[in-house]
C-alpha cells in the first residue's frame, strides 16, 4: 500500500526518478514529511531564549555606562532585522545577534532617558509588560479578530508607518528635529504604541497558524523572532511616548 496515498507525488517521483518501485517512491516521501512540526513550546522557547539575550545585552550596556553605542547599535539591529526577515534561509545566530544588538541598543536608550526622567524605564517595561498582556488576552478570547481584513489593513498601516519613521529619522540626524520634538509629537508616539501593540496579534496569529497546520520546526524561528522584535518596538515606543509626556 502506497504510503503517499497522492496519486500526482507519486507519478511525479517516478518521471523524475526513471520508474523508480512504489516501495522506493513511499521511502522518499516519508522522508520529506518526516521534518518534525512546529509547536507551541518549542516556540515559547525561543522567545524566552531571545529575550533574555535582549536583557542581558541592555543590562549590560547600562551597567557599563556605553550609551555611546546606542545609535550605532540601532542602525546594525535594522540592517539584521531587515536581513532576518526577508532571507528565505533560516539561521538561528542571526535571530540571537540581532537580540543582542538590540539589547545594546534599549541599554543605551534607556540608560539616556532615565537620566532625563528618573523612574521611566521602569514605567516604560510595566507598561510593555501589561499592554503585551492585555493584547494577548484579547487575542486569546476573540476580542480580535485576525481576518484577511485586518491583516490587510495592518500591512498597509505598518508600510506607511515604516516610511514615515525612515523620513522623520532623516528629519532628526540632518534636519536637527522631527515631529517627536513639535507639539504633535505625542500624536505620533500614541500611533506608534497602538500599531505595536495590534501587530502582536499578528504574530500571535502566525504561531497559532504555524502550529496548527503543522508548519516545519525550523518556523519557530521565525515565529519567534517576528514576536521578539514587536516586543522590542512597543517598548521603544512606549519610552518615546512617556518622555514627551514628561515633557509637558
Amino acid at each position: 500500500m502506497a504510503i503517499s496515498h497522492n496519486p500526482v507525488f507519486n507519478q511525479s517521483m517516478r518521471s523524475a526518478s526513471k520508474g523508480l518501485q512504489q516501495s522506493e517512491v513511499d521511502a522518499r516521501f516519508t522522508d520529506i514529511t518526516s521534518t518534525k512540526p512546529m509547536t507551541l513550546e518549542g516556540t515559547a522557547s525561543k522567545v524566552i531564549g531571545m529575550l533574555i539575550l535582549v536583557v542581558l545585552g541592555a543590562a549590560g550596556t547600562w551597567v557599563l555606562n556605553l550609551e555611546a553605542l546606542a545609535f550605532p547599535a540601532m542602525f546594525v539591529g535594522l540592517g539584521l532585522g531587515l536581513w532576518a526577515a526577508f532571507s528565505k534561509t533560516t539561521r538561528p545566530w542571526l535571530y540571537y545577534l540581532y537580540a543582542v544588538v538590540q539589547g545594546v541598543f534599549i541599554g543605551g536608550i534607556s540608560s539616556i532617558f532615565e537620566a532625563s526622567y528618573p523612574g521611566i524605564v521602569q514605567s516604560a517595561v510595566l507598561g510593555t509588560l501589561t499592554t503585551a498582556g492585555g493584547m494577548f488576552m484579547a487575542y486569546r478570547f476573540g476580542w480580535i479578530k485576525v481576518n484577511q481584513r485586518f491583516t490587510r489593513i495592518m500591512t498597509f498601516a505598518l508600510i506607511g508607518y515604516f516610511g514615515f519613521a525612515m523620513i522623520n529619522l532623516g528629519f532628526a540626524l540632518f534636519g536637527g528635529g522631527g515631529i517627536y520634538t513639535s507639539q504633535f509629537g505625542w500624536i505620533a508616539a500614541l500611533i506608534g504604541v497602538g500599531l505595536a501593540a495590534f501587530t502582536l496579534n499578528l504574530d500571535f496569529e502566525a504561531i497559532k497558524q504555524g502550529v496548527a497546520q503543522g508548519a516545519p520546526e525550523e518556523f519557530e524561528w521565525r515565529a519567534a523572532f517576528g514576536l521578539t522584535a514587536t516586543l522590542i518596538w512597543l517598548y521603544v515606543e512606549i519610552l518615546r511616548m512617556l518622555a514627551i509626556f514628561n515633557q509637558e
